[in-house]
């Protein structure tokens, strides 16, 4: 408190009785704001009670009262606060929200104690998930009023170096005898002020610039968050861990500081706290998955074993997709566990497994993969050819070729239509090839449609020339297929589109041939997939 401010109440007013009497109207005022709604009379004339006694007690300069258990203090002043059963039940309500210290400035409107109390009237657990009263009054720009403001790197400091905890973290002077409350609160008000919160702590540590006191601010940060891990208090540790999330992601911060947050929340989120998250993530109620995924992401291969045991046991298909959200998120962490899982027997494991793969997307799975192709399962075999199809590179390239020019026809077929649905510019060759091949018996007829389908859906007009050589072709035998041929050529061309492509089939387009309306259905095709066209 200010030297002046000091000097003006030992002249003859009593702060004492001041902030007594502003702790109890606040008292009463936090009842009504949990009672009353918005716009009952009583609320507003109980605010305005309250405010009027705050700002008695800060008419000569900003006050700042520390929190215990059992009541109230002045920093900076040797009188304590005479407790009474308001301001003892204030206090309590204050200490479980993990306030312990509380400035008012004078600049106090009306408008931000009634923030402050609304702030106050949600529940704790609600408020952690807000991060903390202090988070919250900055959401709604309140500033004469602070929450929790010391020096927590100046504590951490002194402790480190054996000193002992009698000053708050102003250095002001603090009271020996603590406001009555003698099987909790004894002790020294400065003990209280020494042991920064959590939201203190988060709050420095988002404000801290440099990398060494960061680190020392984290390694302080873990010191607190660890008693929560053992007492099995998850949901506040998950603030946490969503706010070391936050940090580890700001691209402002050195990259030694986003290293140590990341260090920080590994610690924090393996074990209990990680199956924890996991209840959460197979929670269908549960509305932040994404950030649970994100947490999982960061605590890496340690979680992974946790995650796949979860995900071979649910029989909930939502919580299958969250689990396998969370496996893809951790990435290529995840891809030895999951290679394991392909030899798993159970089918619907290994297409599971199969599926992540695909979506992790590193060509390290293909050998596995190529096990797969021919799974005595269906559905894990397409999954396989998926799944290659997505990694694509060279080898999965010739794993799915291999299977069009010698498997089964309907594998063929989903090996060609992946690879066009992919994109696979290096299937283009091969599919130009099957597509022109003589096929005097038909054999190939089925499998060479859909390779001019694949071939319009790579989008390569390098395969323009071959395609219009196909459409010209004259062949006496097999002319029902032929056409068939020549109209998936014509539509592949027009998939495929540019100048050439439409000068060729205005060319056909026309004429009075057969294949004068199919090039006229092709023109008009191109022409609602460019831009412009509404």
């Amino acid at each position: 408190m200010p030297e002046n401010q000091q000097n003006l109440f030992q002249e003859g007013e009593d702060l004492g009785a001041a902030c007594q009497k502003a702790l109890a109207e606040t008292s009463k005022a936090l009842k009504a704001f949990s009672f009353y709604p918005d716009n009952h009379p009583l609320r507003s004339q109980i605010l305005n009670s309250a405010y009027q006694a705050v700002s008695a007690m800060v008419r000569h300069g900003s006050v700042t009262l520390i929190v215990q258990r059992g009541g109230f203090a002045i920093a900076g002043q040797k009188e304590a606060i005479e407790s009474n059963p308001m301001t003892k039940a204030l206090a309590q309500e204050l200490f479980t929200r993990e306030l312990q210290r509380l400035t008012f400035l004078p600049e106090l409107s009306l408008a931000d104690l009634s923030a402050l109390l609304s702030a106050l009237a949600v529940s704790p657990q609600k408020i952690a998930e807000e991060g903390g009263v202090a988070g919250m009054l900055a959401r709604n720009g309140v500033s004469a009023v602070m929450v929790n403001q010391i020096d927590v790197t100046a504590v951490y400091t002194k402790k480190s170096a054996g000193q002992a905890d009698d000053e708050t973290g102003d250095g002001a002077e603090v009271p020996e005898e603590a406001p009555p409350e003698p099987a909790q609160a004894q002790g020294s008000v400065a003990g209280q002020a020494a042991e920064p919160g959590l939201d203190q702590i988060l709050a420095a540590l988002a404000a801290e610039t440099d990398d060494e006191r960061y680190r020392q601010l984290a390694r302080l940060l873990l010191k607190k968050a660890l008693p929560l891990k053992l007492e099995g208090n998850y949901d506040r540790l998950y603030v946490v861990l969503t706010r070391l999330v936050e940090e580890q992601a700001d691209p402002a911060r050195s990259a030694a500081c986003r290293e140590t947050a990341h260090t920080v929340l590994q610690q924090l989120s393996l074990g209990d706290m990680a199956e924890h998250l996991l209840d959460h993530l197979e929670d269908v109620d549960f509305p932040d998955k994404e950030g649970i995924c994100r947490m999982l992401r960061l605590a890496g291969a340690e979680v992974v074993d946790a995650v796949i045991r979860r995900l071979t046991v649910t029989g909930s298909r939502s919580a299958r997709k969250a689990f396998g959200t969370a496996l893809v998120r951790i990435g290529a962490q995840a891809q030895p566990k999951l290679l394991t899982l392909l030899k798993d027997g159970r089918a619907q494991v290994v297409q599971m497994a199969v599926a992540i793969l695909a979506e992790v997307g590193t060509r390290d799975a293909v050998k596995g993969l190529v096990v797969t192709v021919y799974h005595p399962d269906g559905r894990v075999r397409t999954e396989s050819i998926r799944a290659l199809a997505r990694i694509g590179g060279m080898e999965a390239t010739n794993v799915l070729l291999s299977l069009v020019q010698e498997g089964d026809e309907a594998t063929a077929l989903q090996a060609i239509a992946w690879l066009g649905n992919c994109r696979n510019q290096g299937a283009l060759e091969p599919l130009l090839r099957l597509a022109g091949k003589r096929d005097l018996r038909g054999k190939l007829h089925v499998l060479q449609l859909e390779a001019l389908r694949a071939i319009g859906r790579i989008g390569d007009r390098r395969a323009l020339g071959a395609l219009v050589k196909l459409v010209r072709r004259r062949c006496l035998v097999g002319t029902t297929r032929r056409r068939e041929h020549k109209l998936a050529a014509i539509e592949a061309i027009a998939a495929l589109g540019g100048d050439q492509a439409r000068a060729f089939l205005q060319g056909y387009a026309s004429g009075r041939g057969e294949l004068a309306d199919p090039a006229a259905a092709a023109l008009q095709s191109m022409a609602q997939r460019e831009p412009g066209h509404e």
